[in-house]
C-alpha cells in the first residue's frame, strides 16, 4: 500500500462511555507521523482483562476516557513511517506489533530500568491513546517487533501484551533449566507461560480452578505439555494440591523454585507461598482490582521468599519472545475472531466462565 492510498477515515470500536460497551464508528486516520513513529494497518487485535478494566473506568485516574479505541494487542503491516524509523530497523511493509509502550523519553532513571517505566512516557495504547481496535494505529517504531511469517496475524495479536507480559515474568525469575515452575492461572497468559518455561528448559506445574484450563495447558504440542496439572476448586482441592507438589519436587526443602500467577484472585499468593520452596521467587501479574494482595508474613520472612511485580516485558525481551515462540512450535489458542462491528459480541464473550484462550478482532 502506498501513502496515496491510506484513507482519511476508519471504522474503529471505541469506549462509548465507561461501564456501557463500545461505539463503532468512522475516526480520522492517524497519519501525521513524529519521525520515530510509524502507521499500521491493523490485521489483528486482542481483547485482555486490561481491556476489561479500561472499558470499566480502572484507569480512569491514569488517562483512559470515553472515545478512546481499544486494545493494546494489535498485529498489522507498517503501510507509512516516520523519517528516523529505519534506525530501528522498521519499514514499510514489515509485519510487526506492538507493546502499549508509546513515546519513551529514553533519558529518565527509570528508562535505564526499562522503557516501559518512563517516567514521561506519552501514553500507554489502548490505555491512555488509541489502540488496535481499528483499521489503522500509530505505533512507536522504537518497541514494535517484527512478526515472522509463520505466525499468523490473530495469533500475533495476543502476544503484544499476554505473551509479552508473561514472558517478562519469566524473565523476572530468571528460570533455570531443570526448575519446577508453577504457574497458576491458565487462560491467555497462562498457555503461553506454559510453553515459554517449558521451551526454557523448566519442568512446569499448571494450577487453575476450571477444568477448560487444564484442557487448554493440555491443548499444545507435546514437547511444551506441563509436566504436572491440578484444579483447585475448593479448599479440599487446594489442600491436595499443595500436598502433592511439595511430595513431587524435593526431597529436602520441598516445593517449587518459582511461582508465576496470572490471574486476578487476591487470595494467590498467599495460596502459592504454601509450595514455594525456602528461597523461592514468585511473580504475579494478574493484578486484582478489588482491593490488595493476601500475603503470608511468616512464610515471606521465615522461608526468605521473593514476592515482586512486573509490568511487561522491555522491547528487547518481547523481540526474544516473538522469536521463541516461532522456533519452539509455540500455539496462540485463539476461541474466536470478531469484525469490528461485533465489538461488544467480543467483549460480552469474555466473561464466558468457559473461555480457553484469547478472543481477537480482525480485520481484512
Amino acid at each position: 500500500m502506498s501513502s496515496r492510498d491510506i484513507p482519511s477515515k476508519m471504522k474503529a470500536a471505541t469506549i462509548k462511555d465507561f461501564k456501557k460497551g463500545y461505539e463503532v464508528k468512522e475516526i480520522e486516520v492517524p497519519t501525521n507521523l513524529e519521525p520515530f513513529e510509524v502507521l499500521v494497518q491493523i490485521k489483528a487485535a486482542g481483547y485482555c482483562h486490561t481491556d476489561l478494566q479500561v472499558m470499566e473506568g480502572v484507569y480512569e485516574k491514569d488517562g483512559s476516557k470515553p472515545g478512546l479505541v481499544g486494545s493494546h494487542e494489535p498485529a498489522g503491516i507498517v503501510v507509512k513511517a516516520g523519517s528516523e524509523t529505519k534506525e530501528y530497523g522498521i519499514s514499510v511493509g514489515d509485519r510487526v506489533g506492538s507493546i502499549n509502550t508509546f513515546g519513551y523519553c529514553g533519558s529518565c532513571d527509570s528508562c535505564k530500568v526499562g522503557e516501559q517505566l518512563c517516567e514521561r512516557m506519552k501514553g500507554m495504547l489502548g490505555l491512555t491513546l488509541d489502540g488496535g481496535f481499528a483499521q489503522y494505529m500509530k505505533a512507536d517504531a522504537r518497541v514494535v517487533s517484527k512478526i515472522p511469517e509463520n505466525i499468523g496475524f490473530a495469533e500475533a495479536a495476543p502476544l503484544f501484551c499476554a505473551g509479552a507480559t508473561i514472558f517478562g515474568a519469566l524473565k523476572a525469575l530468571e528460570p533455570k533449566e531443570g526448575e519446577w515452575l508453577a504457574l497458576v492461572g491458565v487462560g491467555g497468559l497462562g498457555h503461553l507461560g506454559i510453553q515459554y518455561a517449558k521451551s526454557m528448559g523448566c519442568k512446569v506445574i499448571a494450577i487453575d480452578n476450571r477444568e477448560e484450563g487444564i484442557q487448554l495447558a493440555n491443548d499444545v504440542p507435546s514437547h511444551l505439555v506441563p509436566d504436572r496439572s491440578f484444579v483447585v476448586a475448593s479448599e479440599e482441592s487446594k489442600n491436595k494440591c499443595v500436598e502433592e507438589i511439595n511430595k513431587l519436587t524435593y526431597g529436602t526443602n520441598p516445593g517449587v523454585d518459582k511461582v508465576v500467577i496470572a490471574t486476578e484472585d487476591r487470595f494467590l499468593i498467599k495460596f502459592s507461598q504454601r509450595f514455594l520452596r525456602k528461597g523461592g521467587s514468585l511473580v504475579d501479574v494478574g493484578l486484582p482490582a478489588d482491593g490488595p494482595f493476601e500475603v503470608d508474613p511468616f512464610a515471606l520472612n521465615f522461608k526468605e521468599q521473593t514476592i515482586r511485580g512486573r509490568l511487561i516485558c522491555t522491547p528487547q525481551e518481547c523481540q526474544e519472545m516473538i522469536r521463541l515462540h516461532s522456533e519452539k512450535g509455540c500455539r496462540t489458542h485463539i476461541e474466536a475472531t470478531y469484525p469490528v462491528e461485533e465489538a461488544n459480541q467480543l467483549a460480552q464473550h469474555y466473561l464466558s466462565k468457559k473461555l480457553k484462550g484469547r478472543l481477537c478482532m480482525t480485520f481484512n
